[in-house]
């Protein structure tokens, strides 16, 4: 499921603050980094959603169906992801 744009902004603004009270890391221009953090979360929640679809369309075709949330389709789930996973990003 794609992250809504809130979310994102959300997600930006919590590592913005994390990044600022962990004391380790100085931000030389914080106006630049917020727009870099929003563009990776949202590529980041695209090709998620991109990999969910693939896996549901395998998923979709077995010859047996099964209820999706049932235990054997979330096993199946998550092996067919990590497949998918391997297969993009050659792990």
């Amino acid at each position: 499921m794609r992250m809504s744009r809130e979310r994102i902004f959300y997600l930006a603004d919590l590592i913005m603050k994390e990044l600022g009270s962990a004391g380790t890391v100085h931000v030389k221009a914080p106006d630049d980094l917020r727009p870099e953090l929003i563009r990776v979360l949202t590529e980041e929640s695209k090709l998620e959603e991109s990999v969910d679809s693939e896996v549901r369309k395998t998923l979709s075709s077995y010859s047996r169906p099964m209820p999706e949330g049932s235990r054997e389709w979330e096993v199946l789930y998550d092996k067919t992801r990590e497949e998918v996973y391997r297969k993009r990003f050659r792990l």
